[in-house]
């Protein structure tokens, strides 16, 4: 019997602490603050009537007048004023709880030639997994308005060339890289009986809109890298360059490591001409604003894309 009555008190003791309204703790807190329902009622963006209807609420929850009156102001009852320390430090405590979630993910955006793109997305993912988590990498192989992007923080670092970058930039100059060309497996340019001048007997393409050069524009070296003379092609990217090689006698040069990954996953040769010069290099720049000039994680992207892009070695290189 002395356990039964045990159980029942402790029962009839406890708090269903889901029956109550918990925005009832932010007008307590703002009616032990302020000691006045107007005010009160501002500080929670609730009206007088409404903050009342609260205020009333309370007493019956807590079975004490809170706030009760005095010389036309309101002053705390005992209750209220042991009241006041535990529901601060409790709002404290929610407030921690919701600021510890995770920090809202950063991005690093690089803007870059598509075919160097397939090279350096993979390992540029990858760094950032290692060296900072929460930052999410993201390519553009769009050339529109690049130095703008730099400038107001759309793109934090750009591959490529500018001829004219202004004031408040940084650029490095990568070393030549050696080029290859191209072609399909059978192609009569791989006896090694043509010359590259000669190369634009077959059909050349255009990746992109080509050579823009210019105050404030940004390109792809690969214009200069075409024979000239043949008939050419305009596709919009690598992939449908690619195809094009695939299914006719076109030749296509690039830098070494974008063709050898190209020849790789399409089934293509790569060659260097004959009776004469190779092709020319290739050539490209990495661009940031001086802003990120000394960030370590910016300087070690950096340093990540000029290793893997030069990594077949200097221009006239043999190829693999």
């Amino acid at each position: 019997m002395t356990v039964s009555l045990a159980l029942q008190e402790e029962s009839d003791d406890a708090f269903d602490l889901g029956a109550v309204d918990l925005n009832l703790l932010l007008v307590l807190h703002a009616l032990l603050k302020f000691r006045n329902i107007t005010h009160a009622g501002n500080e929670v963006r609730l009206s007088q009537p409404a903050t009342s209807r609260a205020l009333s609420r309370l007493r019956e929850i807590f079975n004490d007048e809170l706030l009760v009156r005095h010389n036309r102001l309101f002053e705390l009852t005992p209750l209220a004023e042991k009241l006041a320390p535990k529901v601060e430090a409790a709002l404290e405590n929610i407030g921690t709880i919701f600021s510890s979630r995770p920090a809202p993910l950063e991005r690093f955006c690089v803007a870059m030639p598509d075919h160097l793109a397939l090279l350096l997305v993979g390992q540029l993912s990858g760094y950032f997994r290692e060296v900072s988590p929460t930052t999410v990498f993201l390519p553009s192989v769009s050339f529109s308005n690049v130095l703008s992007q730099l400038e107001n923080g759309q793109v934090d670092l750009a591959l490529g060339l500018a001829d004219d970058a202004p004031p408040g930039f940084y650029c490095r100059a990568l070393p030549p890289i050696m080029t290859l060309c191209l072609s399909r497996p059978g192609h009569s340019a791989l006896k090694g009986r043509v010359a590259y001048a000669d190369l634009n007997r077959f059909l050349s393409i255009r990746i992109g809109v080509g050579h823009n050069p210019g105050f404030g524009e940004f390109y792809d070296g690969l214009e200069s890298l075409r024979p000239r003379g043949g008939e050419t092609l305009t596709v919009p990217d690598i992939h449908t360059a690619a195809r094009l090689v695939q299914d006719t006698d076109a030749v296509l040069v690039l830098p070494a490591p974008s063709a050898r990954y190209l020849a790789s996953r399409y089934r293509l040769e790569t060659f260097l001409p004959g009776k004469g010069a190779a092709p020319p290099a290739y050539n490209a720049s990495l661009i940031w604003h001086e802003r990120w000039h000394r960030n370590s994680i910016h300087a070690g992207v950096r340093s990540m894309i000029a290793s893997h892009v030069l990594q077949d070695g200097p221009a006239g290189g043999p190829p693999s």
